[in-house]
């Protein structure tokens, strides 16, 4: 909102609760619409779960709801940004980290003075407001502080960043997204007709929430190559979500991973990106997605392989189900739901089919 001498200001306004939990994350292809077709599936086909990997786990979601079914959790996946907060809801527990120090730590961190630093220079002004992006370098730089001077633990540490994290997606200036920023940050949220401008989050003052922990320590959290990971890992449950299309998500949520990485890297273009080549997915590429799956299959040491890809994905239906024969029989399941768009732009819903290929391994 404008002040009476045109600056922008913060809008003050009250939490109902001071803590958040792993499924207030908007991400792109989240299946928390989906989990009880997924969970459905899995469960007939392996009731009994001693070691469920979930290995494109994204903000961990599906592998979570399996915490309460399997023995013991395996996550991986490549952006940073999503392995701090498979850490900190699948691996905490009471001997690596302090939550009442953590709640008390968040409390200050809320109370810091902005400094006009890295996210200040390079996203003020357009994937967050000017006080928002200074208020960011602050209590990043302040974490990092906590970190090095041995104030907290390394996953008390995680689960900092995870507060910061969720904290920064919520008064961010996008759609959930950050290929690009949404214009008229710094114009009233309304304007004199009542049209939607901006979402009025964008001026509410960043504020830092403890996450919902359940503590569980038995699990496994990687950061990796999926590919590369499966050969040392063994399991009778491997659950799949590859990226569908050709969107990477390292562009999609670029701003968070450089965040949450703090290198500082120069940034170019007009969305503000940095060299992340090393971050993108082969499964968001049409030449090298079917080659990629059939060498992930072939080195799955499971007893039983579960795939989620819907109908608009980049690898045929008959080469996934021509892979996966390779290792055993197979089974599809479906379930028909609705999403919003229709390419860029668009609102209205669509209905697309998500699918199960289900393999139980000879």
């Amino acid at each position: 909102m404008k002040s009476s001498h045109g600056q922008i200001v913060f809008q003050e306004y009250s939490f109902l609760n001071n803590s958040m939990d792993i499924n207030n994350r908007k991400y792109l292809g989240s299946k928390q619409r989906l989990l009880n077709f997924i969970s459905g599936v899995i469960l007939e086909k392996s009731p009994q779960i001693e070691t469920f990997i979930d290995g494109f786990a994204g903000t961990g979601v599906v592998a979570n709801h399996f915490k309460k079914y399997a023995l013991k959790i395996i996550t991986n996946d490549l952006l940073y940004s999503n392995f701090i907060i498979n850490k900190v809801f699948l691996a905490s527990s009471e001997d690596n980290c302090n939550l009442d120090k953590l709640s008390a730590i968040i409390a200050d961190l809320n109370t810091i003075e902005p400094r006009k630093g890295y996210v200040y220079t390079n996203y003020g002004g357009t994937y967050f407001t000017k006080n928002n992006a200074a208020l960011i370098d602050g209590i990043r730089e302040e974490i990092d502080n906590l970190y090095k001077n041995n104030e907290c633990s390394e996953q008390e540490y995680y689960i900092l960043l995870t507060s910061l994290l969720f904290a920064v997606d919520k008064i961010a200036n996008t759609v959930g997204q950050y290929d690009a920023f949404l214009k008229n940050i710094g114009e009233p949220a309304y304007d004199s007709r009542g049209r939607h401008r901006i979402d009025s989050n964008v001026y509410k003052k960043i504020h830092l929430k403890l996450p919902q922990i359940d503590f569980s320590c038995n699990n496994e959290i990687y950061n990796q190559d999926l590919n590369l990971l499966i050969k040392k890992i063994e399991a009778d449950v491997l659950y799949l979500d590859p990226p569908y299309n050709n969107r990477q998500y390292i562009d999609c949520y670029h701003v968070l991973e450089n965040i949450c990485r703090w290198e500082k890297p120069l940034l170019f273009g007009k969305t503000k990106k940095f060299k992340r080549e090393h971050l993108k997915s082969r499964y968001s590429r049409k030449r090298e997605a079917g080659t990629a799956l059939a060498e992930l299959i072939a080195n799955a040491g499971v007893e039983h392989i579960f795939l989620s890809y819907n109908n608009e994905g980049i690898i045929p239906a008959s080469l996934i189900s021509g892979i996966l024969k390779t290792r055993g029989r197979v089974e599809l399941f479906e379930q028909e739901y609705g999403v919003f768009g229709n390419g860029a732009g668009r609102s209205q819903k669509r209905k697309i089919i998500e699918r199960i290929y289900y393999c139980k391994v000879k």
